[in-house]
């Protein structure tokens, strides 16, 4: 498997799967590498806060995501010990990028296995 572009609005702000199964969101300066699973539990908090109807408060929360919007419009997004501060545009841009993302995971090769498969070296073992 090769590493695969899932979604981009630039070089700088992309959703990227390696080689390895690791998924590499892309956000200006800023690069977060997460685990499938991680990934898809961002990528439906981020969905879901889209979609509510609440103005401000908490909007969508996750296994490890959580998304609030304050008083004033801005939106933060938790993840895991990390904190980012969205304007209204800025979230609703990753929230697209992100679904998008999650939506061609579907048409891109699996994701390997869990480890590596093992195979005999041949300095270590003897044809016999």
């Amino acid at each position: 498997m090769e590493a695969a572009v899932l979604a981009a609005y630039s070089v700088r702000r992309r959703v990227v799967r390696g080689a390895d199964g690791v998924v590499s969101v892309l956000w200006g300066s800023l690069g977060l590498k997460m685990s499938l699973a991680e990934f898809l539990d961002l990528a439906a908090v981020l969905e879901a806060a889209v979609r509510s109807p609440a103005r401000y408060g908490e909007l969508a929360q996750g296994v490890r995501a959580r998304v609030v919007r304050c008083s004033m419009g801005q939106v933060t997004l938790h993840q895991g010990d990390l904190t980012l501060w969205f304007s209204p545009e800025e979230f609703e841009e990753l929230a697209s990028l992100m679904t998008r993302a999650r939506q061609r995971l579907a048409d891109s090769a699996p994701a390997p296995r869990l480890g590596l498969s093992w195979r005999p070296r041949d300095e270590y073992y003897g044809r016999n």
